[in-house]
C-alpha cells in the first residue's frame, strides 16, 4: 500500500505492439490493486513529439523485416559499447520536459528505450527515480539510463549483460517480461480443439505470421505439410489481409484452421504442440508461459534475432533459414514426442510467473522508500538548523 498520493509517468512507444502490451499489463495490474492514491500517466513520447516523422519511422521499422534488414542491422549494432552514442538521443527532449513540468511525476517507468531521459539524469541532474522494463531478452545500449534506480529484465542472461557494463546487481531484478494474465491459465486442450473442428489426438502446429503478417513462406509450407495425414495446422495471419486471402485456398481443408486477427492466442498456444513465429519479446514470453516450443524462420537481425539465439541456446526453440529446412525441423519435432517434451521442460523451468505483479509491488516499495528518504532528509535538515543556532 502506498503511504502517500503518488504519480507514475510511463513512457512507452508504438514501434511494434510489444512495448504497448507491456505497458497495458502493468496498468492492468495496478488497476487490480485498487490503489486510490496512485495516478498512472502514459505517454508515447516520440509519437507525441514528432508525429509525422515517427509515423514514417514506424512504417520503415515494420518494412525492415522484409526489405531493409541490412539497414536495421546497421542501426541496431552501431557502436555497441558506447552507451552515450545514439543518433536519436535528443529526440523528444522538449516534449519530455513539458510532460515532466506539467505532470510532476514521482517516478518514471520506461517500457521503451528512451535515450533522451539520459540527458536529464546526466546534464540536468534529474532527481526523479527511474525504472526500466527491458522488453527483450538481450540488453541493448539504448535501454541504459545512467542513474536509473531499477531495471526489470527477462532472464539471468539479461542481468549478466547489465552487470558486465557496470550496473549494480541491486539495481537489476529478474522478473520475466510482463504478459497478460490469461496466458498463465491452463485450459482444456481437447475441448478447445474439438470446438473448432480439429482432432485433439493429432499433433497440432500453430503458425503465426506476426501482428503485421511479416513472416513469409506460409503458403509453400502448408502445401507441403498438408501431405501429412497425421498432423493438423492452425494459422494466424494477424492483420495481413493479403496473407489471409492467399491462404484462403486452404479453408476447405479439414485439418487446417486459417484465422485472421484473433484475440484467442492464449487458447491456441495452450492447445497446440509447436509454434512457428517471429521472435518478438512479448510473443515468445507468452509461449514460455504456455511451454509451447518454437521454431523461428529466418529471424530479422536486431533484437528479434538476439531473442532467437537466446531461446535456441536455452533449448526453447530452433532457428531455420529456408523453407525446406523449416519443413524438416517442423515435421521432425512434431513426430518426436521426446524432444518436444524436453523443450517443454526447459521452458517451464525458465519461466518467471506473475511478472506484472512482481514489478508493480516493487515500484510501490520504491515510491514508499523515496518518500521515507525525503522525510528523513527533511528532518535531518531541520535538526541541523536547530543545533546550528
Amino acid at each position: 500500500m502506498l503511504i502517500k498520493n503518488k504519480k507514475i509517468l510511463i513512457i512507452t512507444g508504438s514501434f511494434g505492439n510489444g512495448h504497448l502490451s507491456v505497458t497495458n499489463s502493468i496498468v492492468n495490474q495496478f488497476n487490480q490493486m485498487n490503489l486510490s492514491n496512485l495516478t498512472l500517466i502514459q505517454h508515447d513520447l516520440f509519437l507525441e513529439a514528432h508525429p509525422v516523422v515517427t509515423s514514417a519511422l514506424k512504417k520503415w521499422y515494420i518494412n525492415s523485416y522484409k526489405y531493409f534488414r541490412s539497414t536495421y542491422k546497421m542501426f541496431y549494432y552501431s557502436n555497441p559499447d558506447d552507451i552515450n552514442s545514439c543518433f536519436y538521443k535528443y529526440y523528444g527532449l522538449n516534449r519530455l520536459i513539458n510532460i515532466l513540468s506539467n505532470e510532476t511525476p514521482d517516478l518514471i517507468l520506461l517500457t521503451f528505450p528512451t535515450p533522451v531521459v539520459s540527458l536529464l539524469t546526466q546534464q540536468l541532474k534529474l532527481k526523479i527515480p527511474i525504472a526500466t522494463i527491458i522488453t527483450d531478452y538481450n540488453m541493448h545500449k539504448n535501454w541504459i539510463t545512467p542513474g536509473s534506480k531499477k531495471y526489470y529484465v527477462a532472464a539471468e542472461h539479461t542481468k549478466e549483460q547489465l552487470l558486465s557494463i557496470g550496473i549494480d546487481a541491486d539495481d537489476v531484478q529478474v522478473t520475466g517480461i510482463p504478459i497478460h494474465p490469461e496466458f498463465e491459465v491452463r485450459r482444456d486442450r481437447a475441448a478447445w480443439l474439438k470446438s473448432h473442428g480439429l482432432d485433439p489426438d493429432r499433433k497440432t502446429l500453430l503458425m503465426v505470421a506476426g501482428a503485421f503478417g511479416v513472416v513469409e513462406g506460409f503458403s509453400a509450407m502448408l502445401s507441403e505439410l498438408n501431405k501429412r495425414a497425421d498432423l493438423q495446422f492452425v494459422v494466424v495471419c494477424g492483420s495481413s489481409k493479403k496473407l489471409r486471402r492467399e491462404l484462403s485456398q486452404f479453408d476447405a481443408e479439414p485439418n487446417m484452421k486459417i484465422l485472421g486477427f484473433t484475440n484467442d492466442m492464449a487458447e491456441w498456444m495452450n492447445a497446440c504442440d509447436l509454434m512457428l513465429t517471429k521472435p518478438g519479446g512479448i510473443t515468445i514470453s507468452e509461449s514460455l508461459s504456455q511451454a509451447i516450443p518454437l521454431v523461428f524462420f529466418n529471424p530479422a537481425p536486431g533484437q528479434e534475432g538476439e531473442n532467437a539465439v537466446y531461446f535456441s541456446r536455452m533449448g526453447y526453440a530452433r532457428i531455420t533459414h529456408t523453407v525446406d529446412e523449416t519443413l524438416h525441423v517442423l515435421t521432425t519435432l512434431l513426430t518426436d514426442s521426446r524432444e518436444l517434451a524436453q523443450m517443454q521442460r526447459a521452458m517451464r523451468a525458465g519461466y518467471h510467473a506473475r511478472s506484472s505483479e512482481t514489478i508493480c509491488q516493487d515500484l510501490i516499495d520504491m515510491l514508499n522508500t523515496s518518500l521515507l528518504t525525503q522525510q528523513l532528509q527533511s528532518k535531518a535538515s531541520l535538526y541541523a538548523r536547530i543545533f546550528a543556532r
